[in-house]
């Protein structure tokens, strides 16, 4: 079995940010929801389309939450961008509207190609990664291939 070892993203991007912008998000809160993916109104409980995969559609999922834009890692102690275009919705004490150039900029540059990571799934392969320092994304490029997942997620501690 072979290992890939990918450096933390969400570090990597943060680290490349200019002091100015270090400055201005230090402090910054952002509101955090799962309504997008998982809500009453997600685009997926509209049209569901074919998947091998069960979500659960509910009210429960439009609860916000808030997290600070820029989190400290609690083993490495590394400050790391902890913002994405799933769940974040906007800063706090502002609108979405108000809040989507600044995000829009911040979920752009942490998907740069040098802060990511091809997993190249194999027989037997194993995956770990935490995301505390890490985004996930998941590409559907396995078509017409079965694919057997096993997910674990290990409750971490609320972002600082």
């Amino acid at each position: 079995m072979a290992a890939t070892r990918c450096s933390p993203a969400s570090t990597l991007a943060y680290d490349t940010l200019s002091d100015g912008m270090k400055k201005m998000l230090d402090g910054m809160i952002a509101v955090h929801s799962a309504r997008r993916p998982y809500g009453t109104n997600a685009k997926r409980a509209m049209d569901p389309g074919p998947s091998s995969m069960k979500f659960n559609f509910t009210e429960d999922a439009h609860g916000e939450v808030e997290h600070p834009v820029i989190r400290t890692h609690a083993e490495t102690g590394r400050k790391c961008l902890y913002v994405n275009r799933t769940f974040t919705l906007r800063f706090k004490d502002m609108t979405e509207e108000e809040s989507t150039p600044l995000l829009d900029y911040l979920c752009q540059h942490a998907v740069r190609p040098e802060f990511t990571c091809r997993f190249r799934w194999k027989k037997n392969s194993i995956a770990f990664w935490d995301n505390r320092a890490v985004q996930h994304n998941a590409i559907n490029d396995y078509h017409g291939e079965r694919r057997v997942m096993h997910r674990v997620t290990i409750e971490g501690e609320r972002p600082v």
